[in-house]
């Protein structure tokens, strides 16, 4: 398709994103308020991980890798198959049996997997050391996709499918939030690259986290929910402290910097209340889901964004769309995890939780998709 030619992936599939993050939540809005619509909790989920998260993460990875391989860029062809596997996830999740979405969701991450691939064969460097993470993310995500989708045909164990779905629909995201955010916190928190450690010992190290990782997702699909958790914990904790550097101190006041601590504490915070509550686990987790991913999602789409583009940096540190952002995104997380704790209807905090994280994704897009069409110098604040 011409209409792809020469256009960085990120422009593509950034947008992309930002609509199927709304209308991924915008189900929640439609139960509390228009009668008749059935409990849309698997669409909601299948929206927000096979295309709200899904384009984000192929955008930055397509754009990326190349870069991180210094190999050769996304081809249209490329890029037309992403643009149509997102497009087909979404329809799938709207209209087919779960497990055709889980086989398309499949589908999709193998498509980013054989997209590594080739930019490896063709590498003049070698990645760096935290990509075992992204790797085994998309490994995660396409097994956890297969079994799931292996579960309409033959009927496979309990365990087995809470651990399929653990994979899916938290695995593959907190890797790839594990490795990113290894590269990018101290980034865009003005440490850049300097500290990094490298070398075939750190490489070994982040398998090894990774294994311990999924071997915590295994425990907590078997019935051993709290040695599960606490190995899950543990393992978050290190990356985050030896990897992310989240306690380090900022060396820039940019807001981008703040938001990405923020979404970092987050991911810990959240996933610490699901192993200390496991009977509020699944609202808990919405904590690391929507302050934490989603956050982080914005934060790192907004440096691509401004980077790519060659926009000023600077706007990073004086952008009041950024806090009125960040603040929306924190807000809807709390009233997402308060809904269970408080006596009025629970889907109506949904809903409440919904609309102001539309207002933040909406948001987010009115200033950001201008700056993925037109590229140039960019000194106005928003």
């Amino acid at each position: 398709m011409k209409l792809f030619k020469s256009v960085e992936p990120y422009r593509l599939l950034f947008p992309l994103g930002v609509m199927f993050g709304a209308l991924g939540v915008y189900v929640w809005i439609a139960f509390a308020f228009f009668p008749g619509s059935e409990f849309p909790v698997q669409l909601h989920s299948k929206l927000m991980l096979g295309t709200f998260l899904f384009s984000f993460a192929a955008g930055f990875l397509m754009t990326a890798i190349p870069k991180m391989t210094a190999s050769f860029p996304a081809q249209t062809f490329e890029l037309t198959i992403a643009f149509v596997l997102v497009l087909l996830n979404a329809l799938c999740a709207y209209l087919a049996p779960a497990e055709v979405f889980n086989l398309m969701s499949a589908i999709s991450i193998f498509s980013l997997v054989l997209f590594f691939i080739r930019r490896y064969r063709a590498r003049t460097k070698s990645p760096p050391p935290f990509f075992p993470f992204v790797l085994m993310g998309l490994l995660c995500g396409l097994i956890g996709a297969l079994l799931l989708s292996l579960n309409g045909v033959m009927q496979i164990s309990a365990g087995l499918f809470l651990f399929a779905k653990k994979m899916y629909f938290e695995g593959m995201i907190l890797f790839l939030v594990l490795g990113i955010g290894s590269r990018l916190i101290p980034v865009i928190s003005g440490r850049g690259t300097m500290n990094e450690k490298s070398g075939g010992r750190v490489i070994a190290s982040n398998i090894a986290l990774g294994i311990i990782l999924v071997f915590a997702f295994a425990l907590e699909s078997f019935e051993f929910v709290l040695v599960g958790g606490i190995f899950k914990s543990l393992c978050v904790t290190w990356v985050a402290i030896f990897g992310w550097s989240i306690f380090a101190k900022s060396q820039t006041k940019s807001r981008l910097a703040f938001g990405m601590r923020i979404s970092g504490l987050m991911v810990l915070f959240g996933i610490y209340m699901s192993v200390l509550q496991p009977a509020f686990a699944v609202h808990w987790m919405h904590l690391t889901y929507i302050a934490g991913f989603g956050l982080m999602t914005l934060t790192v789409a907004t440096r691509v964004t401004l980077a790519h583009g060659s926009y000023d940096l600077s706007y990073e540190a004086k952008s009041g769309a950024l806090w009125i952002c960040g603040a929306l995104i924190l807000t809807a997380a709390a009233a997402r995890v308060a809904a269970p704790f408080i006596s009025s209807s629970y889907v109506i905090h949904l809903a409440y939780a919904a609309i102001l994280w539309i207002a933040a994704i909406g948001l987010w897009g009115v200033v950001f998709i201008k700056r993925m069409i037109w590229k140039g110098n960019d000194q106005a604040s928003c």
